[in-house]
């Protein structure tokens, strides 16, 4: 995971206003969110890594739910996964084929993967343009 400095953090928008703009951006609400907390993400690719710009945001007043809950912007970060390919570990498999539909998600083989500078770099810079554009 890296840090990446940016004059979001502390900025506030409403839920609505600013989930319209980074999904047209390309972002997506990413699945763990919560109540008091959620991200943004921008994946940039699937594999062989997952990799993805990571713009975490705070609930300040209303329900996450809610178009217009008020949001904090945190600190963006960019980080890589990768996930195992293939067969799942026999330890984990429950009854051959079957067992997909139980245990459907695999860990990552290295969740905090060395980041290229060449993502850094993307990231960098589709993070200046949401800067740019987000009014």
């Amino acid at each position: 995971m890296i840090e990446l400095n940016s004059s979001l953090k502390g900025k506030r928008f409403e839920k609505g206003h600013l989930e319209e703009f980074l999904t047209s951006q390309g972002f997506t609400i990413g699945g763990g969110w919560e109540y008091d907390h959620a991200y943004f993400d921008y994946v940039f690719q699937k594999a062989p890594y997952y990799d993805v710009l990571r713009i975490p945001v705070l609930v300040k007043s209303g329900d996450f739910e809610q178009p217009s809950a008020k949001l904090e912007f945190g600190v963006p970060f960019l980080l890589r996964h990768c996930y195992q390919y293939g067969l799942d570990d026999e330890k984990d498999a429950l009854f051959g084929i079957g067992a997909g539909t139980l245990n459907q998600f695999q860990k990552p083989i290295d969740k905090d993967a060395p980041i290229s500078e060449k993502l850094v770099v993307r990231g960098v810079e589709l993070l200046k343009s949401i800067e740019n554009n987000l009014q």
